[in-house]
């Protein structure tokens, strides 16, 4: 019987996780169910402000790796910042983790995290963020410039043939995420030379209530020009945004997003959104914990291609993201399991969901 994976909440795993997860072997048979030996344990670092980390990345990784390693121990730790990361890292190391699977906080300074690593052969895995200039030993994400990508031809597609007179904002997120930048240019390579850009700014931890700041800013950029769209690469900077420009008087102007968030969704299925970048964080996660078992039984994980961090083509996963507009929540975000129809449809939202023949 084939398994459904559906995104887990971090409160069911809690006891999974608190037994351990870790270590490649059939465990222990019997007529009793004996709990089985602790075996190798994979250290799971992420930034404490990801919270589609404990939704979705850390429970469907330990599903999946425990498929594989019935014995295998996932040590979750976050951090706030990037010196933290790195030392629990290393201690990680010292302590004896079999693999690191890192979520870094600032890919450009996580560098003796992964040195450290190396020094004592253990294998990291650059989780959704690259890691550059170091040895990294795999890198499992999203194609960066692929988002970017959907989310600008999002809003070519509304503002029309005529873009004459008028003018678009981009909210980047964190310039120390490796992912804001490849975001940027895939964007780039779509919105330039076919439509002004009034401003583009970066927004710093990807922080919603940031994004209002700087989009109140940005509107100062317009100079009398039509407002045509918002490129925002998140769905909280969409949620930011979209406060500054309900309080300038701004309405129906289109805006993207990215990771289909339930409040995204909600808002899509209201009109203030227009669309979301859907990226299958479950199937990110299954595909990694492939990765690290494949290593821990000696075996060469496979991949679809390399990616140059700077000191060497790095082993790839890429998984490629898909738009989402009100058409799409039910063929790709709920038949996914990435979310429900219960979440999506609660409260306020029951009414656009029944519309729209959700439910």
């Amino acid at each position: 019987m084939k398994r459904s994976h559906r995104a887990l909440s971090a409160a069911a795993l809690g006891l999974t996780l608190a037994a351990g997860l870790a270590g490649c072997g059939d465990g222990t048979t019997g007529t009793t169910a004996a709990a089985p030996a602790e075996g190798p344990h994979i250290a799971f670092l992420v930034p404490s402000t990801s919270l589609r980390s404990l939704t979705y990345d850390v429970p469907n990784f330990t599903v999946a790796l425990h498929e594989r390693c019935p014995t295998c121990v996932v040590d979750v730790q976050t951090a706030a910042d990037q010196a933290t990361q790195n030392s629990q890292g290393q201690q990680a190391v010292t302590a004896g983790a079999k693999a690191v699977v890192l979520v870094a906080i600032d890919g450009a300074q996580a560098g003796d995290l992964v040195n450290a690593a190396k020094s004592a052969d253990v294998p990291v895995v650059a989780y959704d963020r690259l890691v550059k200039n170091v040895p990294l030993d795999y890198y499992v994400s999203f194609d960066g410039g692929a988002v970017g990508k959907l989310g600008a031809q999002a809003i070519l597609d509304a503002a029309g043939p005529d873009t004459s007179g008028g003018a678009v904002v981009m909210l980047e997120g964190d310039p120390a995420d490796n992912n804001a930048g490849l975001f940027a240019a895939g964007a780039h390579s779509v919105l330039d030379g076919k439509v002004a850009i009034a401003d583009e700014r970066y927004v710093a931890g990807w922080s919603s209530t940031q994004a209002e700041v700087e989009m109140t800013e940005a509107l100062k950029s317009l100079g009398g020009r039509k407002l045509l769209g918002v490129y925002t690469a998140y769905d909280g900077l969409a949620a930011g945004a979209l406060q500054a420009l309900d309080k300038a008087g701004y309405s129906g102007v289109p805006i993207t997003g990215q990771d289909a968030e339930t409040a995204a969704l909600q808002r899509i299925l209201a009109g203030t959104q227009t669309m979301t970048v859907f990226k299958d964080l479950p199937a990110q996660a299954r595909a990694t914990a492939t990765v690290v078992a494949d290593v821990l039984d000696g075996k060469t994980p496979q991949t679809t291609g390399t990616t140059d961090n700077g000191s060497g083509a790095v082993p790839t996963v890429l998984l490629q993201p898909e738009a989402v507009g009100k058409p799409e929540i039910t063929s790709k975000v709920l038949a996914t399991g990435y979310t429900t129809a219960d979440a999506l449809c609660a409260g306020a939202a029951s009414t656009l969901c029944a519309q729209q023949g959700i439910g």
